[in-house]
């Protein structure tokens, strides 16, 4: 200590007449971040520790007047760090201990090897918490200490754990994750509690935010996204935030009670809004979950027959998209034309789908019992469901569709022969099979559909689908030659044939150029695979598994199907062909014809009909 007081003493050095000396050890720069910190530290409580320098000294051994920085070059470049801020001048008077004696580069490394720890975090915490005892501000600290507002709160709350908790910490028993989480309320009793109630195993971060927040409700949770805080807060409502969690926004509603009244409340707003709408019943669930949900029904829906304007809209859309369809056949070597009539064809189905969709209706026995259930989205949202049938509704319309089947098979004489009724069935086949080809979309949900009924629903291959998925192809010819001779059979057979100039040559190829083709193109292959394995033929005038894909396809027989001497009048008595012209054409119509023979009826029939759009019901 004496040969150290002979040899060194303490000077106040202007700054600009200090300099970096070779002789200091730390070559590894300090960073922005350090040095910005330093000088944080060094403008709130001043310079702590002094500099140690050397006499600067030039070839002839005189002083040069400057001093190079044995250790604490840190110090120098923060306060030159503060003379850029203008918080001093360039020539502030540093405190200096000017040792020309001992070796610099032994003191330099004695400086920065033989240094104390850094503190534990948990004197850290303390630390703050008697800054702001005494009256410092957080923004203060973290302004003195370079870190954000946010870090001195979180050390804050930490320094609040109950003091048994902070002594495990600093003993290494009790991990920091732990400490967080019990910092979640600021309650000693509260954190000593669920503690003791904890066994050993469970004694981690995740198990005690559960408990200790096991009667709140998580601020992300649908139903206080719906209430939202701001009018949670307003009602008096309290919010637990957890200061821990990596999104700084995470937190908990302390009062369930609370946000399940304002959630009711909006709800009921909402539900005599939708109620004033005219609906049969309105209900609400705040908290409707599948199961639920699957006890109701929507209201079926069923096709009417468009408008004389409307079915010509439509016959013209398709005719239009036909012809581009043909075109793209004579464009695959131009990509920009193709492209250019894909365009077009998908903008036509778009119009073709949107027209289709007015024919669809609700049905109106069901429509006038049907509600709607309001409830909270997984969103957060308001959710509402209309037009759902009640499962005693339901139960209701079951019965009497059974009940009118069952009557349906214990009437009399069949409208139809055998004959005719598979003639008809195979007209309508080929019907839904070209309106498949026409919508891969249908045929990929009627493919799910038969696949779905089998894996999940216990369905015995052909039960409750028309798909017949192997492909068993379907050859509808044998019933007819005007089924053979059909436009749908000659439309089927376009597309089958535009599929088939499609594909390789060789079946060894058709897996490599279905993954090399644009996935439209799979589909429309898809489509028509789907298409000839559909099945509808029967002997009966009864529903069947087609009917849903006719539905779905929004068939329209109309455009495939007319009643002609061949087709339908040659095959049913004169008693069933006066009562078709009594419904298409007129009963004073019907009553001349009355005395006509078999042969002039059925002629005068086909005349009388032509261009009318008539259907028999098992093909409307």
């Amino acid at each position: 200590m004496i040969d150290s007081i002979r040899t060194s003493h303490i000077q106040g050095i202007p700054l600009d007449r200090l300099k970096r000396s070779d002789d200091n050890v730390r070559k590894m720069p300090h960073n922005k971040a350090q040095i910005e910190t330093l000088a944080n530290s060094i403008h709130a409580h001043g310079q702590i520790q002094n500099l140690l320098v050397k006499t600067e000294t030039d070839e002839t051994g005189g002083a040069t007047g400057f001093y190079l920085v044995t250790a604490g070059e840190g110090r120098r470049l923060a306060q030159l760090f503060r003379v850029k801020r203008k918080q001093i001048k360039a020539d502030e008077l540093i405190p200096c201990v000017i040792d020309d004696t001992r070796n610099a580069v032994a003191v330099s490394l004695a400086e920065n090897e033989i240094r104390q720890p850094t503190m534990h975090p948990a004197d850290q915490f303390v630390a703050f918490k008697n800054l702001v005892d005494a009256g410092q501000s957080m923004e203060d600290i973290a302004a003195q200490f370079s870190v954000t507002t946010l870090i001195v709160q979180r050390r804050l709350k930490l320094a609040n754990v109950a003091p048994e908790f902070i002594e495990s910490y600093r003993k290494g028993t009790v991990a920091l994750d732990v400490l967080m989480a019990l910092a979640l309320t600021d309650d000693h009793s509260k954190q000593r509690d669920v503690w003791a109630s904890l066994r050993k195993h469970e004694r981690h971060a995740t198990v005690i935010r559960q408990r200790l927040t096991h009667q709140e409700i998580a601020i992300d949770e649908p139903m206080v996204k719906f209430v939202g805080l701001k009018a949670y807060s307003k009602a008096g409502g309290q919010i637990r935030r957890d200061l821990f969690a990596e999104d700084e926004s995470e937190g908990y509603v302390m009062d369930a009670e609370l946000l399940r009244k304002l959630a009711n409340e909006k709800l009921q707003q909402e539900a005599t809004k939708v109620q004033a709408e005219g609906h049969a019943w309105v209900e609400i669930v705040p908290n409707l979950d599948y199961s639920a949900m699957a006890e109701y029904r929507h209201v079926q829906r069923v096709n009417r027959n468009p408008t004389d304007e409307e079915a010509a809209a439509l016959a013209k859309l398709e005719s239009e998209r036909a012809t581009l369809e043909a075109a793209t056949e004579d464009a695959q070597d131009d990509d920009e034309q193709l492209a250019d009539l894909q365009s077009r064809i998908e903008a036509i189905g778009t119009d073709i789908d949107a027209l289709q969709e007015r024919f669809a209706i609700p049905k109106p026995e069901e429509q006038a019992v049907s509600g709607v259930l309001i409830s909270i989205g997984h969103d957060g949202k308001l959710r509402v469901e209309r037009d759902l049938i009640k499962p005693e509704d339901r139960a209701r319309f079951d019965r009497a569709a059974k009940a009118t089947q069952k009557a349906i098979k214990s009437e009399g004489p069949p409208l139809h022969s055998a004959a005719l009724t598979r003639r008809l069935s195979a007209h309508r086949t080929l019907g839904v099979q070209v309106a498949l080809c026409e919508q891969p979309a249908i045929a990929l949900a009627a493919l799910t559909h038969r696949l779905a009924l089998q894996v999940f629903y216990g369905h015995t291959h052909g039960s409750g689908s028309a798909v017949r998925v192997g492909p068993e192809v379907v050859d509808l010819n044998g019933y007819g030659a005007d089924v053979k001779n059909s436009p749908a059979r000659a439309a089927l057979l376009a597309h089958l044939e535009r599929c088939r100039q499609r594909l390789p040559d060789d079946a060894d190829g058709l897996l490599p150029w279905l993954v090399a083709h644009p996935e439209a193109e799979g589909l429309k292959l898809l489509a028509c695979c789907v298409a000839v394995t559909v099945d509808g033929v029967r002997c009966g005038d009864t529903s069947n598994d087609m009917d849903a894909l006719a539905r779905a396809t929004t068939l329209d027989m109309r455009n495939w199907w007319s009643a002609t001497a061949e087709s339908y009048f040659g095959s049913v008595p004169k008693a069933r062909i006066l009562e078709v012209v009594r419904e298409a054409v007129s009963p004073e119509v019907a009553s001349a014809l009355s005395d006509l023979k078999k042969g002039e009826l059925v002629a005068s029939a086909e005349q009388r009909l032509a261009g009318r759009g008539w259907l028999p019901p098992s093909l409307r």
